[in-house]
Formats: C-alpha cells, sequence, structure tokens
C-alpha cells in the first residue's frame, strides 16, 4: 500500500466519505413459533439477494480522535411463503386452496459517534455508538393455486403479515483503521451490530474512507 508511512495522524478536521460492502453473517431466514395451526400447510423460509450490501457514509473529523458520521445500509430480504392452505369451499362446493407469500426487507440509517485509539502510526482500533432508524418493508402476494381467476391480493395469515414501520435501535461497531495513500484515505474492518427488541443482528464492513 502506498503512503502508510504517512501514519494516521494526518487526519485533520474536516468532512469525509465513507463506502464499503456490509456482510450481515447473522441474518437469519424468518421463523415463528408455530405453523399458524393449519393443519397440511406448508410453509417454507429463505433468504434471498446476497448477503453484502453496499453501505454509505458522511461524516465529519472533529479532531484526531473523534468523528460523527451519519449512514445508510439495506438487509438481504427475507422470505415466508405456504402453499395447500385450503380455505372453506365456495357455494358451488369447489374447494379453494391458497398459496402466499411475504417479503420482508430493512433499510437502515442513522447517526454515530466514533473514537481511534492509535496504536501506531499506522494502525488504530476504533470504537463506534450511536442509533440506527431501521425501516421495515413488506410485500405480499396470495393466488389461489386451483381457481386463477380469483384474485385474493392482501388476503393473507394474519401472523405473516408487516406493514411498514420505522423503529429506532441502538447501533454499535468495533474495527480497526489503516491510513493509505499519504493518510488521504484509509481502509476500514468493523464488526457491527444492531440490537434490537426482537434480536441481535451482526454484520461485518469492509470500507474505505476518503478525507475531503
Amino acid at each position: 500500500m502506498v503512503g502508510l508511512t504517512a501514519g494516521l495522524s494526518a487526519k485533520e478536521t474536516g468532512f469525509y466519505l465513507h463506502g464499503g460492502a456490509t456482510y450481515w453473517d447473522g441474518f437469519d431466514a424468518p421463523s415463528f413459533e408455530d405453523d399458524f395451526g393449519l393443519p397440511g400447510v406448508s410453509v417454507d423460509y429463505e433468504l434471498t439477494g446476497a448477503r453484502a450490501q453496499l453501505s454509505l457514509g458522511v461524516g465529519y473529523h472533529l479532531d484526531e480522535q473523534w468523528s460523527f458520521e451519519a449512514f445508510y445500509v439495506s438487509t438481504p430480504e427475507r422470505v415466508v411463503s405456504g402453499s395447500n392452505w385450503e380455505l372453506p369451499p365456495l357455494p358451488n362446493g369447489d374447494p379453494i386452496t391458497v398459496s402466499w407469500s411475504a417479503t420482508t426487507s430493512e433499510k437502515v440509517g442513522g447517526f454515530s459517534a466514533i473514537y481511534d485509539l492509535y496504536l501506531n502510526e499506522n494502525l488504530s482500533v476504533f470504537g463506534e455508538g450511536g442509533i440506527a432508524f431501521v425501516q421495515h418493508d413488506s410485500k405480499e402476494n396470495t393466488t389461489v393455486e386451483n381457481q386463477p381467476n380469483i384474485n385474493l391480493i392482501n388476503f393473507i395469515p394474519s401472523s405473516a403479515t408487516s406493514s411498514e414501520e420505522v423503529t429506532q435501535e441502538i447501533f454499535g461497531a468495533v474495527g480497526v483503521r489503516i491510513p493509505i495513500m499519504r493518510g488521504d484515505a484509509g481502509l476500514t474492518f468493523a464488526y457491527q451490530f444492531i440490537d434490537t427488541d426482537e434480536d441481535l443482528e451482526t454484520s461485518f464492513e469492509l470500507g474505505f474512507q476518503w478525507n475531503l
């Protein structure tokens, strides 16, 4: 790498841009405590899309130790689907067999404070803490398997639905930082977590920071 000997002390007061790839290692497929009490229904859970998602940030170096940052990252999509759900028959006596799916994902934005502890001129460890605002998005779809002309969109079991909402969570990270390009930029590797009411979601980020 070019410019490692410039040292981390080259970081000066001012703005910076941050970009990277966040890998959601602990992000699991959705799970439920029961099978909705529907005998014969086949329920599947899966994680779709890449676990690695683009992460972005813009921040301000208050001094050589303290920085403040606004950040954004999204999560993979989680899908729960079911088939062979039998509804009461129509007046003509024909049975109704339904399949359905619900797709959920989150968009995470927030603000954090970062503190760098220098081990030497070419390496620092940092801690980060702040608030994350998590927007929960969902898409639902329901079809009648044996009578395709019947449209039951938006009619799915209540325990499988989720509406858009924004929750406030605790965000934290620990990592290391290595300067490059004579101190004008740096590489970071961080372990991140979002502490939600339901679970602790964790991820790793490989990032690049450019001092403006």
